[in-house]
């Protein structure tokens, strides 16, 4: 079963925030919802109860999923992943799910603008998700968590053969060009661009590589941290921005600190909150009333 300890990193060493950060996590979160789940102790037909936990605030916190095992009257750790909670919203549609084992977590494998494949951790899946149907539009929070950022190391390139620099060749003859000048490499401009890139395969799917410019810029602590929030459109479906939301810890920049404007690249774990999901209205409201309090 895939699991979250690659994510914990965008934000964590997981060896020390399994020794020293999951126990107070658990101790000292809020709890969230509750919702039905299957008999994960037992694997039989009993329901069972899920329960989400957060440590944080309703920008970045650390969510734990306790699971409820009702013969021996206990609960006992399931799950435990970093959420961005103030991702961008984005229209979608639902193209097919991939749940994970037990059904409480999965992928959203959806649609950008009717045109570009996108896939996504539900950050909220036990919650209803298992409702969606191929072809439905849905309202998604997405933000991305960076493993790393930087700002792109390369900003132009040459070509000196196939299509693009055939295209710029006839193009240039028909200009009246010498041959010598219509031959002359083609320089491909980086800058400015918007890329998405999957990058994890089948085990995976929710992971990418990404290139875009930081047009909107902020910061906030968590846990003992500075964290950065950036907007930026990462690509340009049927010449639709799609846009989200890039949160870079300390722990991974590596000194670098991102400014506004800047041209940047990286690799992001990709998750979305969906907004009004089957099942979730009651569950938003006790969400909103968690993180009030």
């Amino acid at each position: 079963m895939p699991g979250h300890g690659n994510h914990w990193e965008t934000l964590y060493n997981v060896d020390e925030y399994v020794a020293d950060k999951l126990p107070r996590d658990i101790k000292d979160s809020k709890l969230v919802c509750q919702h039905p789940c299957m008999d994960v102790q037992g694997n039989s037909e009993r329901s069972e109860e899920v329960a989400c936990l957060r440590f944080g605030t309703n920008r970045l916190a650390n969510q734990i999923l306790v699971v409820t095992d009702t013969p021996n009257t206990s609960r006992f750790l399931f799950s435990g992943y970093p959420v961005a909670l103030d991702g961008v919203v984005q229209t979608v549609t639902v193209d097919r799910l991939s749940p994970w084992e037990y059904g409480i977590e999965g992928w959203v494998h959806a649609k950008a603008a009717d045109a570009a494949s996108i896939s996504f951790f539900d950050t909220m899946y036990f919650a209803g998700s298992n409702q969606l149907a191929a072809g439905q539009k849905i309202d998604v929070s997405f933000a991305g968590l960076a493993y790393w950022l930087r700002p792109i190391q390369m900003r132009s390139f040459e070509v000196k053969e196939g299509p693009m620099w055939e295209m710029e060749k006839e193009r240039r003859l028909k200009e009246g060009k010498s041959e010598k000048e219509a031959c002359q490499p083609v320089e491909i401009h980086m800058t400015g661009a918007s890329i998405f890139l999957p990058r994890g395969g089948d085990e995976n799917p929710d992971d990418a590589q990404f290139q875009g410019v930081i047009d909107a810029l902020d910061s906030f602590e968590h846990d003992g941290q500075k964290v950065y929030r950036m907007e930026m459109v990462v690509m340009r479906p049927d010449d639709e921005e799609f846009r989200i939301a890039v949160f870079a810890s300390e722990h991974v920049l590596d000194g670098y600190v991102p400014r506004l404007g800047e041209d940047v690249e990286g690799i992001l774990w990709l998750q979305g909150r969906i907004i009004d999901a089957p099942n979730t209205d009651s569950i938003k409201q006790k969400m909103e009333a968690s993180l009030l309090s």
